[in-house]
């Protein structure tokens, strides 16, 4: 039996661990818990940009009636849902045709091409976001120059509504197909060749070596890295604000740019934090709703 308080002993050894531990769930709970409890509590009261440092009072619930009665909750909504279907979807097919050429034994020059495809990592984001925005100008954007090149029309990329949440997957997709592509590369490279040996010597196909062989195998880790996408693609804030502002006119604002604009542009700070609030809370049921449907959680 272990002595009690004794160097080295279990005891001893738990409350070091605990003593190690609690700086850590300091900061946790102050830099990410008590937002969030901030931000509840500020969004049961009016506050604004003139009242927040006089004195501002609790509404009770009446931000969330506005935002769900009014419904300016639910088109920033639908169209991030929107982006969500679209700009995961890019992303997925991205990353298993990326990783099946840099996995394909037939393929030249890996050395070299590995690390091109990751560009997009090797440069900070805002400023491939803001080279992409000068790439769509609609006079002097080299999109639209390699178009007229083509004896296409110049497109409006940026004021049209459409045209610019097809940008807005482009950029996405150009960001964020380097994570897909690494996890699903790495999920590829751990299943033993001898499987598709046995494979290619039974008769095969190359679609029936996918389906029955990779697909199964990269499952759990494919599934973790369409759920991150699909976390950022609902949470995207920087690609549509550098852009256009979520424009032309609002009419692209995803719920992380119209939370911003209503809190910093029109100063309602109540009104803007139960926005977010609500926010969290489709986020946290999504996630759950994905893990339960794909079993992402379980052993198997």
């Amino acid at each position: 039996m272990a002595v009690r308080g004794r160097r080295g002993s279990p005891i001893w050894r738990v409350r070091t661990a605990y003593l190690l531990v609690l700086p850590g769930l300091a900061l946790f709970l102050f830099f990410f818990l008590y937002p969030i409890g901030y931000s509840i509590q500020l969004a049961t009261t009016n506050a604004t940009f003139f009242n927040f440092v006089s004195g501002y009072e609790s509404i009770g619930l009446d931000n969330f009636k506005k935002l769900l009665v009014e419904g300016k909750f639910f088109y920033p909504l639908l169209k991030t849902f929107l982006f969500i279907i679209t700009s995961v979807s890019l992303k997925i097919f991205a990353g298993l045709f990326f990783a099946s050429l840099l996995s394909s034994p037939y393929l030249k020059l890996q050395q070299v091409l590995r690390p091109l495809f990751l560009t997009p990592w090797a440069v900070p984001w805002f400023f491939l976001v803001l080279i992409w925005r000068g790439m769509f100008n609609q006079d002097f954007g080299v999109i639209n120059q390699v178009l007229r090149s083509m004896g296409l029309p110049a497109v409006n990329w940026l004021n049209d509504v459409w045209n610019a949440f097809i940008a807005y997957n482009i950029v996405e997709l150009y960001l964020a197909y380097p994570f897909m592509m690494t996890v699903t590369l790495a999920a590829v490279q751990s299943i033993p060749t001898d499987l598709f040996e046995s494979a290619i010597v039974d008769g095969a196909s190359i679609w029936s070596t996918f389906r029955y062989i990779t697909l199964p195998l990269i499952k759990k880790p494919f599934l973790w890295a369409t759920l991150m996408a699909t976390i950022a693609s609902y949470m995207i804030f920087g690609v549509p604000f550098l852009l256009n502002r979520g424009g032309p006119a609002g009419s692209n604002e995803f719920l992380l740019v119209h939370g911003y604009k209503r809190a910093f542009d029109l100063g309602r700070y109540g009104y803007a934090a139960a926005f977010m609030v609500l926010v969290f809370s489709i986020l946290v049921i999504l996630v759950v709703l994905f893990s339960k449907i794909t079993k992402l959680t379980s052993e198997e």
